[in-house]
């Protein structure tokens, strides 16, 4: 059941987390989205992002790759902002041997707690309303 609340108060969740993005200078924001079908929404938000604001550490020794391998996740971000795919190798290393630094507030000031209920409460505020006028219109007069 598709409830224009929920979809006001989804869109209202993603505009927060697209301006804290675009406050910590990342721009791509086009993989967040809101997904429908016949039983629910949702927010959908790549999981990078949690790595981009807790940041990483140095690759240790014996390290598991990942899936991808950092190195083909890196190439496709140096294709997404122009950048040649012989720099990918130098910031593989150059990550393997520093790490980076997070990017903190990135997902946990728009997702905490305090946002999402005061948005969930004017959602729900406006739900009851719905029901309420609803009700009211369908009683005899």
């Amino acid at each position: 059941m598709n409830q224009p609340e929920i979809t006001q108060f989804l869109e209202s969740l993603k505009t927060d987390l697209i301006n804290s993005l675009q406050t910590k200078n990342i721009t791509n924001t086009q993989n967040i989205t809101i997904t429908a079908n016949d039983q629910n929404q949702q927010l959908q938000i790549p999981s990078y992002l949690q790595i981009v604001e807790t940041g990483r550490g140095p690759t240790s020794k014996n390290a598991q790759p990942g899936n991808p391998p950092m190195i083909q996740r890196i190439q496709q971000w140096c294709r997404d902002k122009g950048i040649p795919d012989k720099v990918a190798w130098a910031i593989k290393k150059k990550i393997d041997k520093m790490g980076y630094p997070g990017k903190p507030g990135l997902l946990t000031d728009p997702l905490g707690d305090d946002n999402i209920n005061m948005k969930l409460d004017q959602t729900l505020e406006q739900m009851a309303d719905n029901i309420s006028n609803q009700i009211l219109n369908a009683l005899p007069i």
